[in-house]
């Protein structure tokens, strides 16, 4: 389906991203794969000559149109990076507020418009963001932060969605549950006990998503089985946002 295809993947050595590269690529696109690991990075590269390893940090916006135009022109991309940090009003960090604003929102919204500034993106093309239900459909103690940058990304599609439907270019999000990822492995300060008590919420398996199963909504955006979509927000929960 995606033979001939060039799609942009960026937080692509880890989780979502690294799982949407590898659903990508077995089916024959070339993925360019943005990322802070160099390791990784290389390593991806190693796995498959149809990957263009990209080292570029997110939130370098300075040097966002000397890196973009060494990328060749896309048929998708799919903005998967992103920090996740509670940041509770009684100990609110205006730096961490920041940091995660930078990188969860400022850089996917810049790095759209350079791409579609520099005409990287091409007619018929499809963009997807990685939302979350935290914000856009419910909230938690602490991730104000967080939360807001995951909703914003719902209001940007809706406007890229319009100011770019004139070339064909559809802009969707996916918006996960929580996601038995490597950043839910390293959950050490919460017990075996509590995460499966919070996996119980989930109507549909008592369990997380896989980094798969949300690869699998993001390939669908992806494709020309989306063709009529844009502007929209695909929610990949079990169920959780439904009770």
């Amino acid at each position: 389906m995606f033979e001939g295809k060039t799609v942009l993947v960026t937080g692509a050595t880890s989780g979502i991203g690294f799982a949407t590269a590898q659903r990508l690529l077995a089916e024959g696109a070339h993925v360019v794969a943005a990322g802070r690991n160099t390791r990784r990075l290389a390593e991806l590269a190693q796995s498959s000559n149809a990957v263009t390893p990209l080292a570029f940090d997110l939130t370098d916006f300075a040097h966002y149109r000397e890196v973009l135009a060494a990328v060749p022109a896309v048929d998708g991309l799919v903005h998967s990076a992103g920090i996740v940090e509670n940041n509770p009003l009684r100990f609110f960090s205006l730096e961490k507020h920041q940091r995660i604003v930078a990188i969860n929102q400022t850089a996917p919204l810049a790095l759209v418009a350079e791409l579609a500034r520099s005409n990287r993106l091409n007619a018929g093309s499809s963009i997807v963001l990685l939302s979350s239900i935290l914000g856009s459909e419910v909230g938690i103690k602490g991730t104000a932060s967080y939360a807001g940058t995951k909703a914003a990304l719902t209001a940007f599609a809706k406007v890229m969605a319009l100011e770019l439907a004139h070339k064909g270019i559809r802009v969707n999000c996916v918006a996960p549950g929580m996601v038995q990822t490597e950043l839910v492995d390293a959950l050490h300060q919460l017990s075996d006990e509590a995460l499966q008590a919070d996996r119980n919420r989930y109507p549909l398996g008592k369990r997380y998503a896989t980094a798969q199963e949300v690869a699998a909504a993001i390939h669908f955006l992806l494709s020309a089985d989306a063709a009529f979509m844009t502007g929209q927000t695909l929610v990949v929960d079990g169920g959780f946002t439904v009770q």
